[in-house]
């Protein structure tokens, strides 16, 4: 059981991590832009990375409510990621004009 609890909270927390960039992704691809297909291989495992540098500074540094910056973390995070990939998307159509 807490195997699949585990196994549960997993997805959920990627779901929330990933989610924005793939859904920015996405739309890029309905748009006829496939460059957002191919930065997410960049983009994704960085916010996995930042987000447990990020837990391990706040653990190192000793939060007061490590629970409530966790979440916070993951939040700007995610936001982050989305943000990289307009980024990433802005300056692949800037580079390709002619």
């Amino acid at each position: 059981m807490k195997l699949l609890q585990a196994l549960f909270l997993l997805a959920a927390f990627l779901c929330i991590l990933w989610g924005p960039a793939v859904v920015i992704a996405r739309r890029q691809m309905r748009r006829g832009q496939y460059g957002g297909a191919r930065h997410l291989r960049f983009v994704l495992p960085a916010q996995v990375l930042l987000v447990l540098g990020l837990a391990a500074t706040g653990e190192w540094i000793d939060a007061g409510n490590p629970a409530a910056m966790l979440v916070g973390v993951i939040a700007a995070t995610s936001a982050l990621g989305a943000l990289a990939m307009q980024g990433l998307n802005a300056l692949g159509r800037w580079r390709r004009r002619p």
